[in-house]
């Protein structure tokens, strides 16, 4: 599928990383340290302009409302379905997401996508929404498709 930057301060609170990804299917997502041209880019964002993270995110004391409860803190996690703006229902904390399937990517992983949960492929950082002004950085990430 390709080689996408994902910042740390997207427009939204979401990346668009793949418009439409059709189902079932097996996803490979992996933190690369070569952008598109073969130059070397970093492998770690900021969450602040003091606080730096791996993909894998930090074990640190969190700041409630972290986009997704189950990945660390500055961690790369990705979602299907939804838009850009997308926060969890904090009133339906077993499935804030509703439909949607929200993941940890870390440096990298391996997601089956069972027949229903088609839609587009977003990725960002973990963190609460309010923190994504002090952000700064970008991952790339390669990834890769096929159909199961």
């Amino acid at each position: 599928m390709g080689l996408v930057k994902v910042p740390a301060k997207p427009a939204g609170l979401w990346q668009l990383a793949i418009e439409y990804v059709e189902t079932p299917c097996l996803l490979r997502l992996r933190v690369v340290e070569q952008d598109a041209r073969g130059a070397c880019v970093p492998t770690t964002w900021r969450l602040s302009a003091t606080l730096e993270s791996s993909p894998n995110g930090i074990n640190a004391p969190a700041r409630t409302g972290l986009l997704a409860t189950t990945a660390l803190r500055g961690a790369l996690i990705g979602k299907v379905g939804g838009s850009t703006a997308d926060i969890p229902d904090s009133t339906a904390p077993a499935t804030p997401y509703g439909a949607k399937k929200v993941f940890a990517v870390g440096s990298e992983c391996m997601v089956s996508l069972s027949a229903g949960e088609e839609g587009p492929l977003y990725l960002t950082m973990n963190d609460s929404p309010d923190s994504f002004a002090e952000h700064d950085g970008a991952l790339h990430v390669q990834i890769e498709h096929s159909n199961t």
